[in-house]
């Protein structure tokens, strides 16, 4: 099965069947299998795009059905051009082939002193106060 996983600062996975739900919907006449590698993200990302909060909790590892092991197995293609994403196509019929742990190291972490609250910051143009999105207190960096 060929599954897309989304880094961000969570980790989304886009099954196969999903993926040819969504895109028969969407256009009936084209055949799923006809979609190249670049395509076949892009709809993934347009998933992504188009989903609820709630309807996202369904991609994510350990909120709904999906599990660790459906993003281990051979990397067909990936997308790293941005900053603040990185999207891969796994096949997890194909054994993984030795890889390195993915980081996303374009964002800082901030956690809140106060009540714990944790959230993430790029471009962070050497601030070194931030104010709590939780609570409203200050945090310095």
């Amino acid at each position: 099965m060929k599954n897309v996983v989304i880094h961000k600062i969570v980790t989304f996975i886009f099954t196969e069947e999903q993926l040819k739900a969504y895109w028969n919907k969407q256009n009936p006449h084209i055949p799923f299998t006809s979609l190249t590698n670049e395509q076949y993200m892009e709809l993934a990302e347009d998933m992504l795009n188009h989903s609820s909060h709630s309807q996202l909790r369904q991609h994510l590892i350990g909120e709904g059905w999906r599990t660790e092991e459906e993003t281990h197995g051979r990397v067909l293609a990936e997308d790293e051009s941005r900053a603040d994403i990185h999207v891969e196509i796994v096949d997890t019929s194909v054994p993984a082939e030795p890889s390195q742990k993915l980081f996303i190291d374009r964002v800082i972490e901030m956690k809140c002193p106060h009540c714990a609250f944790s959230f993430y910051l790029r471009n962070n143009l050497k601030r070194t106060s931030w104010t709590c999105p939780a609570c409203g207190s200050s945090i310095h960096s």
